[in-house]
């Protein structure tokens, strides 16, 4: 449990860390030696921001090998980091971990605080991921002071959010909800509504893990409220499942496969396949508690069908 609640921030904030500010055409892989490694970590951005994992893991090897070739650390710092990340978001972890062990000594030599503190951030989840928790509480605090030291609130807030969480996990609870509660309220102050939710959606989390579920509904419910204001759908699609589960144990069934519904639906118009299952699964339980057994066979039956099409998918030749 402790460790989905670190993935929490990237699925917030998903547009690839030092985004670089002009865009490139696609180009094909075979003109890439005519492009520069700035240019091809762009390319690589595109296929990024559209979830093509093969074509953005390619662009930013070459990236890092043209880094390599003329001797840039910098360049091979940012594209180490940048598929680190990649690796992480397809659980390839050991892959990203790797990554990130050549790319962080070479930020440590460099004077841009914010960019190493934004791999030691990504390095914090990997190694909780790992079940390295010393390690990644080192690297989270590690980040949070490079942040504050380049005067960068946002990457600060989601600093305090990880560590927040990793603290909530780990058993240290009243410090790590005193930091999420931080994080809130700086983001509030602040008026970053998408920091903001960030923050109230980690202290659900934070309340669910510890089976507090009137304040995990609280803030849940605050937090929708937000991913509505802020149109976020993903968010809103996760909230609504979190509350039809808590109102599902609550024995206030009706109200929970409204929410349910709510949710696949969400979870449809964004393709989401594992929100999907996961909220067929949870209907097929509420209709079975109200003796509604067609229904409950028939979201049984469509959630096992996603099921089996993501493993073919995951097991398949792509």
């Amino acid at each position: 449990m402790a460790a989905w609640l670190l993935l929490l921030v990237p699925l917030l904030h998903p547009s690839p860390t030092w985004s670089l500010s002009h865009s490139v055409p696609v180009q094909q892989v075979s003109t890439a030696k005519t492009l520069t490694g700035d240019e091809l970590l762009r390319i690589g951005e595109v296929h990024d921001h559209q979830r093509h994992f093969p074509e953005t893991l390619t662009y930013y090897q070459l990236a890092l090998s043209t880094f390599r070739e003329h001797q840039q650390a910098r360049g091979m710092a940012t594209a180490l980091v940048k598929i680190a990340q990649v690796y992480e978001r397809q659980g390839k972890i050991q892959d990203a971990d790797l990554a990130l062990q050549e790319a962080l000594p070479l930020f440590a030599r460099s004077s841009d605080r914010t960019a190493h503190a934004r791999a030691l951030l990504v390095r914090g989840r990997v190694s909780a991921r790992l079940g390295r928790l010393d390690n990644a509480r080192t690297s989270f605090s590690q980040a949070i002071t490079l942040f504050e030291r380049a005067h960068d609130r946002q990457g600060w807030n989601e600093s305090l959010v990880q560590l927040g969480l990793l603290d909530v996990g780990d058993g240290v609870t009243e410090p790590g909800l005193s930091l999420l509660q931080q994080a809130r309220q700086d983001a509030r102050t602040r008026q970053d509504r998408g920091q903001q939710l960030a923050a109230v959606v980690a202290l659900g989390n934070a309340h669910w893990l510890l089976n507090r579920a009137d304040a995990a509904r609280q803030f849940y419910d605050e937090g929708l409220h937000l991913a509505e204001v802020e149109r976020n759908m993903t968010i809103e699609a996760m909230l609504r499942l979190r509350l039809a589960q808590l109102d599902g144990e609550d024995e206030r069934l009706t109200e929970g496969i409204e929410l349910g519904k709510r949710a696949l639906l969400l979870s449809q118009t964004l393709r989401d396949a594992a929100t999907e299952a996961a909220t067929l699964s949870l209907l097929a339980d509420l209709y079975r508690k109200m003796g509604r057994n067609a229904e409950a066979e028939e979201s049984e039956q469509r959630a096992l069908s996603i099921y089996r099409s993501r493993q073919i998918l995951v097991h398949g030749a792509r």
